[in-house]
């Protein structure tokens, strides 16, 4: 873990009003043309210094032949040279007194032994300069409140409240598009590679204060320490969502993690453990860490486990119900009084038994019906509501009144569209612009609401629920 010093440095570093790129370059394909064109094309407002002897400028910018040409400390330096010559230029940053560095090759602890004497003397500089340094063999960082989108490769996002902290850059990528694709944005994207220096625990604690953090989105290979990763997860769990992707659950794949980043994965059902003692909402593959960091992000919690389903089209509510069960929901029936209600909505001949999960059928596929049996379900007391609606291009989705349900309920709602995502992707950024967490299949929708329970568990077995007299989970 960093020092009180270093710790302080890394959250400058998260939030630079300076950055020097060391091997900048004004080659497209090469690794030090992304950095600077991705801070130009970003909103950043903070100083770009682009460092190379080969260059007068880089994409416009004036571009310094050493560190010390510059003429400032840096907040951070993005050293884009090979192992050995990044740590040389590692001791250049620290003796200007930059505040941190990343340094993107790798070649380290992953390689053999001559990588390992490397990366030791790596971790001696930065403990001589109290320097924190983001990598080794990392594709860098970014924070997207303050338009920093430093990391070498392209992908599109926008600020949001998911901070994606990944040992693994493809599958941090992964993670962050597949939030783009659920029209979710994110804090932070950073990229711990082998963790040298700065690891999980670090990052987490130099963004527990960020206001613009809601959740932490985690992909492990391994840990070095896990009784501090615990520690402090615990802690971070208590005030903000962690949501971990683990891999490496069999010895094969602990074997191909040690050429990757140099981590050892350890024995999964112990770290699966920790992870519940912790109060980490565990998922099972990237997307699935995109969903429910989604939901984590957006809704509030539920206060129990009474859930209600509506659908007009059975059988995605039926596939839900299955998974929703397991989870701990319930579906406590409606009231008379309710069904009342919602037969004189859809019609006293329609042919359907009503009940939790409502089918409406065919009434219900009318906007006016369904949003009018919304109206009288805000007024029952269920915890969290489950609905979907199937996709037609000549019918209205009720979305005005879907945003009114979900505002005058004040409970966690998610949608289910059922459309392709070219017909869906339109509604869906209008959706979640209003409030609305949608997603376009039964099973996505249902994991959403049980890392939402999961979650309202963990808070309530702390005594840190919403509600100060938190009510007993039924069923």
């Amino acid at each position: 873990m960093l020092t009180g010093a270093m710790l302080a440095k890394l959250r400058k570093a998260l939030n630079p009003k300076s950055v020097a790129i060391v091997g900048a370059s004004v080659d497209q394909v090469s690794v030090g043309f992304g950095p600077v064109y991705n801070l130009l094309t970003s909103s950043y407002r903070g100083k770009i210094y682009p460092i190379n002897p080969k260059y007068d400028k880089v994409l416009g910018l004036k571009c310094y032949p050493d560190l010390r040409s510059v003429g400032i400390s840096p907040d951070v330096v993005i050293i884009l040279l090979n192992q050995f010559a990044a740590v040389d230029i590692l001791e250049e940053a620290g003796k200007i007194g930059a505040s941190a560095a990343v340094i993107v090759a790798g070649g380290f602890k992953e390689v053999d032994d001559s990588g390992r004497a490397l990366e030791q003397r790596l971790r001696k500089i930065s403990e001589n300069y109290e320097m924190p340094v983001i990598g080794p063999n990392t594709l860098g960082f970014s924070s997207f409140h303050i338009g920093f989108h430093s990391i070498f490769w392209h992908f599109d996002t926008f600020p949001g409240n998911v901070a994606v902290i990944s040992q693994s850059g493809g599958v941090g990528l992964t993670i962050a598009c597949s939030l783009r694709t659920l029209s979710s944005g994110l804090s932070h994207f950073i990229g711990v590679g082998n963790g040298a220096v700065a690891g999980f625990t670090d990052y987490m604690l130099a963004l527990d204060e960020d206001p613009n953090v809601k959740v932490f989105s985690l992909f492990i290979e391994g840990l070095t320490d896990a009784r501090e990763f615990y520690e402090v997860a615990r802690n971070i769990s208590r005030k903000k969502a962690v949501v971990v992707y683990k891999a490496g659950k069999n010895e094969e794949v602990s074997k191909a993690t040690m050429t990757h980043t140099g981590s050892l994965t350890g024995e999964y059902e112990l770290y699966r453990a920790m992870f519940k003692q912790a109060g980490i909402v565990e998922v099972d593959s990237a997307w699935h860490a995109a969903v429910v960091s989604r939901a984590l992000g957006m809704l509030d919690l539920p206060q129990g486990n009474r859930m209600c389903a509506m659908t007009f089209t059975a059988g995605p509510s039926i596939v839900a119900m299955d998974r929703l069960l397991d989870a701990g929901w319930i579906f406590p029936d409606i009231s008379d009084e309710a069904k009342k209600k919602i037969r004189s909505v859809i019609g006293e001949k329609t042919p359907v038994e009503l009940q939790n999960p409502i089918d409406l059928t065919g009434p219900g596929f009318l906007p006016q019906n369904y949003s009018g049996v919304l109206d009288v379900l805000s007024n029952e007391p269920f915890d969290a509501f489950f609905l979907v609606w199937s996709f037609h291009a000549l019918i209205r989705i009720p979305i005005p009144e879907l945003e009114g349900f979900v505002k005058c309920t004040g409970k966690p709602v998610v949608l289910v569209i059922l459309a392709n995502y070219d017909e869906a992707q339109p509604y869906l950024e209008e959706l979640s612009r209003r409030g609305i967490c949608c997603y376009l299949t039964p099973e996505d929708g249902a994991e959403a609401l049980n890392a939402l329970l999961a979650r309202y568990k963990i808070m309530n077995r702390d005594g840190l629920g919403q509600n100060s007299t938190p009510r007993r989970l039924m069923g």
